[in-house]
């Protein structure tokens, strides 16, 4: 989308998520809820997306991660404006493209924040777990994470450009039921087996022909659907 900005190459980030967490984008981009790509007075999150952990409760008071390393800008209650966001922490990253802009990282929604501003944090650090936070009530929407980047933005949150997450971790194309895992790599195949107790998860080899087994699927649920993503096809993506 035009005004957006591409992430360099040499600016690796990682899941927000700790490793071998499964994760999956519950609101990919452009939704009507994330808006605008480069305004001076708001957070451009054109490309920020939603995500939930695959197990338990969406990942309720589960850890939230720093995606690269930097320095907290904000973290705590979202204030005036910003009041959506809930609990949020928003980091500045050490790296400086070739025309010295820097790029930054927003995690919202947060139940408790472990950070504080002024703090140095390395990729894979706990700043906070996982909630539904916003306009100062814990539990307003479900567990989800909303994560954005941008590029030059305003220290203390607001302006600079939206920034494409991706290579997020090895993953690219984050689309709407995109299955991932922290730290994984992109070519382990990551089914989603729905049961009559809800989803449960499997991970399989390399081999289109090896089935694979679930992790946690026992008696008496009943398999319904297996959803066995190709390389070019998303689970629950219809």
């Amino acid at each position: 989308m035009r005004g957006a900005a591409s992430k360099p190459a040499e600016f690796a980030i990682r899941a927000p998520f700790p490793c071998g967490v499964t994760f999956r984008v519950n609101c990919g981009y452009g939704r009507r809820a994330h808006r605008r790509v480069r305004y001076r007075h708001s957070t451009n999150d054109y490309y920020a997306i939603d995500l939930t952990r695959v197990d338990g409760d969406g990942g309720f008071k589960e850890p939230i991660v720093a995606v690269a390393p930097g320095v907290v800008r904000k973290a705590g209650w979202a204030r005036r404006g910003w009041a959506p966001y809930g609990k949020l922490v928003y980091i500045e990253h050490d790296f400086r493209d070739r025309e010295g802009q820097r790029y930054q990282s927003l995690y919202a929604h947060l139940r408790t924040v472990r950070v504080r501003p002024g703090q140095r944090v390395a990729a894979g650090t706990v700043i906070g777990t996982m909630g539904g936070s916003s306009r100062g009530r814990y539990r307003r929407f479900g567990p989800h994470l909303h994560f954005a980047m941008y590029r030059g933005a305003h220290r203390y949150m607001g302006g600079g450009q939206a920034l494409v997450p991706e290579p997020l971790g090895h993953y690219e194309n984050l689309r709407r039921g995109k299955v991932m895992e922290a730290c994984g790599r992109p070519d382990r195949r990551l089914v989603l087996l729905e049961t009559d107790e809800g989803l449960d998860l499997a991970v399989g080899g390399l081999d289109p022909v090896d089935l694979p087994r679930p992790r946690r699927l026992t008696p008496p649920a009943t398999l319904r659907r297996l959803v066995l993503p190709s390389p070019t096809v998303d689970p629950l993506e219809d």
